[in-house]
């Protein structure tokens, strides 16, 4: 009872935290699970948030539809570059050590601290400047994405929404929603990459999946809701308790992975 009580909880605070920043709340997940499940590889943990991210996406999506917050036009020019490149990062990521693959995640963490950082001291972002569609704009956002997306686990939200707001010049509202939408779609995809070539690996990606599945109630709520409080909460606190919980998974994992590795 515990167990599942646990899972809905890291659902809810995935999606809630999915809906309000336009991630697929992987950065939640996969450190919590490694810190609550010590003897779960960082493959599974992968596995498992990427089966999650499309519950937190699809419900995010659906109510930023609803408030006219997604650019289908940017999204579908998005999606096969970020496609092709999170099935093959995917792929790719199953063949990383488990340790420096929690290192690169770490690191990535501190890329996210920064950028939150930023978010809450810098410059506002991109409101007034029309948006611009190219396909070189779309397609740097969609390989970047997706290869950060597949290799990390994630669902690409903290890089996709900068770089939907500062090159392709949507306003940052409009960039949250179109990334929630681009990311129902990849984490579909890439979530089925991981799972299967783990299984063929390991034999642990049904076992992903399952864990997903608990998981999934809590995170389609959690993104419903997180979507809603997009107007009501204010971005700057929200930030605030995002980079202080960033800081304690980067922290946590550095301390697993560098005795090992050096």
């Amino acid at each position: 009872m515990m167990d599942l009580l646990f899972y809905l909880g890291l659902g809810m605070v995935a999606g809630t935290l999915g809906g309000l920043l336009g991630i697929g709340g992987s950065v939640i997940m996969i450190p919590a699970l490694l810190f609550f499940a010590p003897t779960m590889s960082i493959h599974v943990a992968q596995a498992i948030a990427m089966s999650v991210n499309p519950a937190v996406a699809v419900s995010s999506a659906a109510k930023h539809h609803k408030n006219k917050n997604v650019s289908w036009n940017m999204a579908l020019k998005v999606l096969p570059v970020s496609i092709l490149f999170i099935s093959i990062a995917a792929w790719f990521s199953n063949s990383i050590d488990g340790a420096w693959l929690e290192f690169a995640f770490a690191t990535f963490l501190i890329w996210v601290l920064w950028d939150q950082v930023a978010c809450v001291i810098g410059k506002p972002l991109n409101t007034s400047t029309p948006a611009s569609a190219s396909i070189l704009r779309c397609g740097v956002t969609g390989g970047v994405t997706g290869s950060m997306a597949g290799f990390l686990g994630i669902g690409g939200g903290l890089i996709q929404v900068p770089l939907l707001n500062r090159l392709c010049k949507l306003p940052i509202k409009r960039a949250i929603g179109t990334s929630s939408a681009i990311m129902f779609v990849t984490a579909i995809i890439g979530a089925s990459v991981k799972d299967i070539t783990l299984q063929d690996m390991d034999h642990t990606g049904f076992e992903a999946i399952k864990f997903a599945c608990k998981i999934i109630p809590g995170a389609i709520v959690g993104g419903w809701l997180g979507a809603k409080l997009t107007r009501v909460l204010p971005s700057k606190a929200i930030r605030i308790v995002f980079a202080l919980l960033v800081v304690i998974a980067s922290v946590k994992m550095y301390t697993n992975t560098i005795p090992v590795l050096f």
